[in-house]
């Protein structure tokens, strides 16, 4: 698989599940929550509309890098992405994003001064891909077995997502 398919992969696997396991190392411990992201790819970033009182965006910004984690189990399909993180100045680009979803948190709109937008950049990304018929992978594991070698499931590979 060349490089653009996976990354192409990665982008329709991010575009079909918007809730996404966000990673982050804060206070010396690795922090992960589940945050729902708009994807923007035409900017090579997804987009997370937060409150600024949750430390996540300040986190985010003294963190190193930031990870996110897709599963798409039933295509054996996994990835996680290693990101770059800025806050979003302004206002114009999260009302541009923002959903009634958006309004259960922030009850004064997208000009709720504790609503913003947390920016994360794709950098670098590892996946799993494997067969996804689960008769398949038995077949491979019953024959690496019969034979004494390492099942084939698959590729995994580190991708520059730049």
């Amino acid at each position: 698989m060349r490089e653009t398919e996976v990354q192409e992969r990665i982008w329709t696997a991010l575009a079909a599940h918007p809730v996404y396991m966000v990673s982050l190392l804060a206070e010396n411990t690795i922090k992960t929550r589940p945050m729902s992201g708009h994807l923007d790819r035409d900017h090579h970033r997804l987009l997370f509309i937060s409150h600024r009182h949750t430390g996540i965006i300040g986190a985010a910004l003294r963190s190193p890098s930031v990870s996110l984690a897709i599963s798409l189990e039933d295509r054996n399909f996994y990835a996680a992405i290693s990101c770059s993180a800025s806050e979003v100045p302004g206002r114009e680009e999260l009302r541009e994003i923002w959903t009634p979803l958006a309004s259960a948190w922030f009850p004064n709109g997208p000009d709720d001064p504790d609503a913003t937008l947390l920016e994360l950049t794709p950098i670098s990304a590892e996946i799993w891909d494997g067969p996804s018929s689960s008769v398949v992978v038995a077949f491979k594991l019953a024959t690496a077995k019969i034979l004494g070698r390492t099942p084939d499931l698959g590729v995994n590979a580190t991708i520059d997502m730049r």
